[in-house]
């Protein structure tokens, strides 16, 4: 049995390919898609409080900056 390996550019077009693979009898065919990363356990969410002290800036002001919504 050979072995080909794929490497998909554009991923919205694989379901598509998925479902032409499926329906070929003569290819078998396992995906290893997602592969779990293991979670950084060393970022401190608190240590990030008061990210913004001293700085003269508002919820408002981030959003605009954020989505670059002209004032």
């Amino acid at each position: 049995m050979k072995e080909l390996i794929i490497k998909i550019k554009d991923e919205h077009k694989l379901a598509f390919l998925l479902e032409l693979l499926s329906q070929l009898d003569f290819v078998e065919f396992e995906t290893k898609l997602f592969k779990k990363q293991k979670a950084d356990d060393s970022y401190d969410f608190f240590k990030s409080a008061g990210l913004f002290t001293d700085r003269n800036i508002d919820a408002n002001e981030l959003r605009k900056q954020a989505w670059r919504i002209p004032s």
